[in-house]
């Protein structure tokens, strides 16, 4: 059976899942650098589709990164790159219980990633989303299941309406 209308309608769901994965992450502000947001990769298959990402820290994004859940340290260079497009600024504990802003250096911004890193290793990532991640992936499906199930279903009716009118067609024609 031919599914050129199902194709088509798996073609134009990729796409507007894709928008939402990055529309998604700007409103969860997980997309300090954009490489996550653009990082979106789509197949279309014989019956759905695929999307993936090549961010190594996805998973950390989309379902968290529990406390302790890897022996390895979060990369430093990483988190370094990430507090300076965020605009970090490392600071200093006063003894009196305040804080105070202090000198931006290679050193201070360093000791500030290493910090991060090992808050994010003892304590797990994201703490806005009590370290279960942003279910970025749960959110966007919710919020187009009902028109995925709509145009798969239409594109699928399609198909097979088309099918049956050639079946028809081939009867009515051999008689």
């Amino acid at each position: 059976m031919n599914r050129n209308n199902l194709k088509k309608a798996l073609e134009e769901l990729v796409v507007e899942y894709k928008k939402k994965l990055s529309a998604q992450a700007k409103i969860d502000k997980t997309h300090a650098t954009g490489r996550f947001a653009k990082s979106f990769e789509s197949k279309v298959t014989e019956d759905g589709f695929e999307i993936t990402s090549n961010v190594p820290y996805l998973k950390d994004i989309d379902k968290g990164a529990n406390p302790n859940q890897t022996t390895r340290t979060p990369n430093i260079g990483k988190i370094l790159e990430w507090a300076k497009i965020k605009r970090l600024r490392p600071y200093k504990k006063m003894p009196s219980g305040g804080t105070r802003f202090i000198k931006v250096t290679d050193e201070s911004m360093f000791r500030m990633a290493s910090s991060i890193a090992k808050i994010i290793k003892k304590k797990g990532t994201i703490k806005r989303f009590n370290h279960k991640g942003s279910g970025i992936f749960d959110t966007v499906y919710k919020s187009i299941s009902k028109k995925i199930g709509v145009e798969i279903g239409s594109g699928y009716s399609k198909d097979i309406q088309e099918e049956l009118r050639k079946t028809i067609d081939k009867f009515n024609t051999s008689k």
